[in-house]
């Protein structure tokens, strides 16, 4: 455990600077990120900037005690998953009740045993990790079957409505309403196949699971298979789609997540343009970087609309027929542009369209003797 041992956040409180000093000290044989507070006051506000993994609180502290400083930290939901260990000087039941009953999870007498506090500390820290982790797989398994129950079932039904009136009624159709049905039913298959391989790979990169694999990949090819993929979702808006990539561009990198990244540009660039649009994907090579860009003549975006997709996941709005979305694309876009050592922008004005750009490198990265 000592990986996550290292980044974990601990907050001293105590108005004495020696007992904070010993305490520390401690703390360090650990490597533990060790910040301090000297008042109840101070500590709280500290709180309210970082978010800590662990808290030692004294109890006896003028202006404002350890009791008290524990009620007010778990009042703020966001504050009730965070241990607190007091320190005390004081062992009579009433006041170890009393730490309980206001959040603490433990307490330590002073003077201090090392050997106590570290074994006290260590142990809540695992625990505190565990914790995340199982709210981590509780959001993931909630999301996943809020996108299965609305996202999936959705397409999913209109598959079976599609090939269900097809089969009872396929004598009655002339070929060309045949046809359009057939078409309306493909489209529906990749919309919902792509939003299965988005899910599936979110969840995996839920638990780290995602295995990067780059070798040589010729993007051109990679981008006229996924402009095949989404042509009939830009067919029914009229949007013409133009391949701008640099022939025979060879990038070291990996396929799967590369054709994930472009079909989800693309998608998401067809879903936020208008009838009679028109959708640009460039690439070439600059540097030591390959640069690729997927440019749109839709509806653009503010400034806090690119704002929130570029800090936050799972952002998601309707396109311009209605479309819906789960947010996951954008995720995967800047999950995987991330694994392979590059970066990505945004650009949009409202009214005239957006720009989805990254870069990754060219190259693998020389090995060190």
């Amino acid at each position: 455990m000592q990986s996550a041992q290292f980044h974990a956040k601990i907050l001293i409180v105590d108005d004495i600077p020696k007992n904070i000093q010993v305490a520390a000290n401690i703390l360090k044989q650990e490597n533990y990120n060790i910040t301090f507070a000297k008042s109840g006051p101070q500590a709280l506000e500290k709180i309210e900037k970082i978010e800590f993994d662990l808290i030692l609180l004294d109890v006896m502290m003028p202006e404002m005690d350890g009791f008290e400083v524990c009620r007010r930290i778990k009042e703020d939901p966001k504050n009730q998953g965070i241990p607190v260990i007091f320190l005390t000087a004081k062992t009579e039941s009433e006041s170890i009740v009393k730490g309980f009953e206001v959040g603490g999870i433990d307490y330590v007498t002073k003077p201090f045993n090392g050997i106590e506090l570290l074994a006290r500390v260590r142990n809540h820290i695992n625990l505190r990790n565990t914790q995340k982790e199982l709210e981590k797989a509780n959001a993931t398994k909630d999301r996943m079957f809020s996108i299965i129950g609305h996202d999936l079932r959705g397409p999913i039904g209109n598959i079976k409505s599609i090939f269900s009136l097809l089969t009872d009624n396929q004598k009655s159709f002339e070929p060309k309403q045949f046809k359009t049905f057939l078409d309306l039913g493909r489209e529906s298959a990749e919309s919902t196949f792509s939003l299965l391989e988005n899910l599936l790979n979110w969840a995996r990169s839920q638990r780290n699971q995602i295995q990067f694999n780059p070798r040589k990949v010729d993007v051109y090819r990679l981008t006229l298979e996924m402009i095949n993929l989404v042509s009939l979702q830009a067919s029914h808006k009229d949007i013409e789609l133009v391949n701008e990539v640099e022939p025979h561009a060879i990038v070291y990198a990996d396929d799967e997540m590369i054709k994930t990244i472009i079909r989800n540009l693309l998608s998401n660039a067809i879903k936020f343009t208008d009838d009679g649009g028109k959708i640009m994907i460039s690439g070439q090579s600059e540097g030591d970087y390959f640069h690729m860009a997927v440019r749109d003549t839709g509806q653009g975006m503010t400034e806090d609309v690119v704002q929130q997709l570029v800090e936050e996941d799972g952002y998601t709005t309707s396109g311009t027929a209605g479309e819906k979305g789960s947010g996951l694309g954008l995720y995967l876009f800047k999950k995987f542009v991330k694994m392979h050592g590059g970066s990505f922008d945004i650009q949009s004005v409202p009214d005239q369209g957006s720009i989805f750009s990254f870069k990754i490198p060219l190259h693998p990265p020389q090995k060190t003797k």
